[in-house]
């Protein structure tokens, strides 16, 4: 990302939902999820439940949050299913849900997050 950041060229994200795992499903990079990717999704849906943030508006707000981020493709399975990412995209998610997620070392260091546009 900081390469076609740095040449301008812009990227389409593609699975924010990493195969389904950050919205209950099993599956991660389309393979089963490893113990530890299903333990480090149980720490991320914890912060969110602690600021009452949606995980699918996090992911698809964090995936648009670097600055080659030029769109996503949450790749909606249903027609009500474009309503629901529409809405997360639209959600108020508060400055200290993304601080404490970097806190606890849930995001890359250097991440761009939604608060630091």
């Amino acid at each position: 990302m900081p390469a076609a950041a740095a040449r301008k060229v812009d990227i389409v994200i593609g699975g924010p939902y990493s195969s389904g795992v950050l919205v209950g499903g099993g599956h991660f990079e389309y393979q089963k999820a490893p113990p530890e990717v299903l333990a480090r999704v149980e720490r991320i849906k914890a912060v969110a439940l602690r600021h009452q943030v949606p995980i699918k508006a996090a992911a698809l707000q964090f995936s648009l949050a670097h600055p080659a981020s030029a769109a996503v493709i949450p790749g909606a399975s249903r027609p009500d299913r474009i309503a629901e990412d529409h809405a997360a995209l639209a959600a108020v998610i508060p400055g200290d849900f993304w601080r404490e997620m970097r806190e606890q070392r849930l995001v890359a260091p250097n991440a761009p997050l939604p608060i630091d546009r």
